[in-house]
């Protein structure tokens, strides 16, 4: 399996989920952590935040502009503990699709910023324990001089 590094924006992820939650993880792709932000946000939603009695009346009868006045109307009173929840998941929503970018990017956990973590022959990262690329067995012994000839063998 070939690991790409991902062109995505990490604030533009994280601010996508901030906006509704499950949205900054689907411009980065991730299909199944979009669906299971959304559902928590929606599981919030459903548990924590009273709706009034006389709310659900108005939007069972009336049409699509009735229903949206009178949800507007029912979340005007409502206190901060009753919403808090809701910005919680909405704030670790954000947290997560920014981490997801960053490690998509290979950035988080230092991973590719470090020097000689990157082959210098085929560019790819490599595993610290091998005295070789695992992609392209160059050797990456101190000797410069086999890099070198190793990189100069390999065809453009």
């Amino acid at each position: 399996m070939t690991h790409t590094k991902s062109g995505k924006r990490p604030w533009l992820g994280a601010l996508l989920a901030f906006l509704l939650p499950g949205l900054g993880h689907v411009y980065l792709r991730e299909w199944l952590r979009s669906m299971m932000w959304f559902a928590f946000v929606v599981s919030a939603v459903l548990l924590f935040v009273p709706i009034p009695d006389s709310a659900m009346a108005t939007a069972e009868s009336g049409s699509m502009e009735t229903a949206w006045t009178a949800a507007m109307e029912a979340t005007e009173d409502l206190p901060l503990e009753a919403l808090l929840p809701v910005f919680v998941v909405r704030i670790f929503s954000a947290i997560d699709a920014y981490w997801i970018a960053l490690r998509n990017r290979g950035v988080s956990d230092g991973g590719d910023g470090e020097e000689g973590a990157d082959c210098p022959a085929c560019g790819r990262s490599v595993d610290e324990d091998l005295d070789f690329c695992q992609w392209c067995t160059t050797p990456l012994s101190g000797d410069d001089e086999a890099t070198e000839a190793a990189t100069d063998e390999k065809p453009l």
